[in-house]
């Protein structure tokens, strides 16, 4: 089972998409966590999430998920799990902004931002879902490890 859980080629092309990826969500988990980069921190974020009618439990997982998950991305470590979860988040993330439309709120004309960031991402985490971590990730070494 790990076996199969660390598979992945030494392909750069998949590790710069998982870098990428875990780049772009870094920024997501220390706002939600810590309150960085503008975010509201670990209280505001809970509360956040749970006045869309979601339970705790999930906020909580959604919080700890994109913290953990962007840094296994960005050093490869666990990816398809990392991955699979980031990509549930994200999925959910997706379904809440379809009705604000296709497109970013570039003009403030909405109330919400669109879909076409998500699909970016979903597509990104995919590809480490399927491919697994590649070139210069933890999850490479390990398998040689093995």
């Amino acid at each position: 089972m790990m076996k199969a859980l660390l598979q992945t080629d030494a392909d750069y092309v998949c590790a710069f998409l998982r870098f990428v990826a875990g780049l772009i969500i870094f920024p997501y988990g220390m706002q939600k966590l810590f309150g960085w980069f503008g975010g509201l921190g670990l209280k505001g974020s809970l509360k956040q999430i749970t006045d869309r009618r979601i339970p705790e439990f999930v906020a909580w997982l959604v919080v700890i998920g994109q913290f953990f998950g962007s840094i296994a991305l960005l050093f490869g470590f666990l990816t398809r799990i990392a991955a699979g979860g980031l990509f549930i988040i994200f999925t959910g993330a997706l379904i809440v902004h379809i009705p604000d439309g296709w497109t970013m709120n570039w003009f403030a004309r909405k109330s919400g931002e669109g879909i076409e960031y998500f699909i970016m991402l979903l597509s990104l985490l995919g590809v480490a879902l399927i491919k697994g971590g590649g070139a210069l990730s933890i999850d490479l070494w390990l398998r040689s490890l093995m």
